[in-house]
């Protein structure tokens, strides 16, 4: 996984690649945009590192964004930006060249040869090991 997060309290149904839509005190969908303390809008999605806001117009990479500096300048204000659309990239808590990995545990199942070697939860790092040591390999 990438190091993003989902903000605020999108209301159900909220594009994930959209801005958040909001719920008012009685958990209805707003039907506006909130704003956050500094006045603008934010997107469900944010990314804690990488290359932050871009809008790449007629871009269908997600790529593009390897392209271009890295965005020092900030917030962006989002009201008139399209976030659903391939050349955008959300912004980012901490600018980067590109976006590193989370260090998240995940699910992971085996069958076979070395499948005694997975048990309940395990560190991603020992994964590779323990793909190493399932394959009988001795280097990379």
């Amino acid at each position: 996984s990438h190091v993003f997060t989902i903000a605020g309290y999108p209301t159900r149904g909220n594009p994930i690649l959209g801005k958040v839509v909001g719920l008012d005190a009685s958990g209805n969908s707003r039907n506006t945009e909130p704003l956050a303390a500094d006045d603008l809008p934010y997107t469900t999605l944010g990314y804690g590192n990488g290359p932050g806001h871009h809008a790449i117009a007629g871009s269908d990479s997600a790529d593009a964004v390897y392209d271009e500096e890295v965005n020092l300048a900030g917030r962006a204000d989002l009201t008139d930006v399209d976030t659903t659309l391939a050349g955008f990239h959300p912004e980012t808590l901490v600018p980067l060249s590109s976006e590193t990995h989370g260090g998240e545990d995940v699910a992971i199942y085996a069958i076979g040869a070395g499948s005694d070697l997975i048990r309940g939860v395990m560190e991603q790092h020992v994964i590779f090991h323990v793909m190493m040591a399932a394959g009988q390999l001795d280097s990379r």
